[in-house]
């Protein structure tokens, strides 16, 4: 991850990466989740947001996600696209969707990234601001979520 990362965004991929660990053996995510977000006295939503959204997420994928390595610095895929949603999720309501979510978003999804967003500005203040995310999903019209290989289908998009 660049230096000029958050810290909520670093947190925020640490949460996913714990999730998905924890999801993998077996176990509760929650305590694991809340035990690494403790020592930065978080918001008491922030564990539960993020674990609904993840589940959110890969319910409306139809697979898992795939975070990267938990000590490596770059993000995967998966990792990206997440930090892009809780970006662009307020835009992706409108009736004509951007190029960083052409398809829009399910309603609880736009509601999940809502929920994350806030209790990372409740535990953070400035620092759990997303502002600095540079999400793949702005480069192209196509599903951050989706392969590189996949083909662009056409989409409305609003004019910026």
């Amino acid at each position: 991850m660049p230096e000029s990362a958050s810290i909520g965004r670093l947190v925020f991929v640490r949460l996913l990466r714990k999730w998905s660990a924890a999801r993998e053996s077996g176990e509760n995510p929650l305590p694991h989740m809340q035990a690494l977000a403790a020592p930065f006295g978080p918001s008491p939503d922030l564990t539960v947001a993020c674990a609904s959204l993840f589940d959110l997420v890969e319910a409306h994928l139809g697979r898992l996600l795939v975070p990267e390595c938990c000590c490596s610095h770059a993000l995967s895929r998966d990792e990206d696209a997440l930090l892009g949603l809780l970006r662009y999720a307020p835009d992706a309501g409108l009736p004509l969707s951007s190029a960083a979510i052409p398809h829009g978003l399910p309603g609880a999804i736009r509601w999940a990234s809502f929920a994350v967003t806030r209790a990372l500005g409740a535990t953070f203040g400035e620092h759990g601001a997303l502002g600095d995310v540079e999400a793949r999903a702005t480069v192209a019209a196509v599903c951050p979520f989706g392969s590189d290989t996949k083909q662009a289908a056409p989409v409305l998009t609003l004019a910026s």
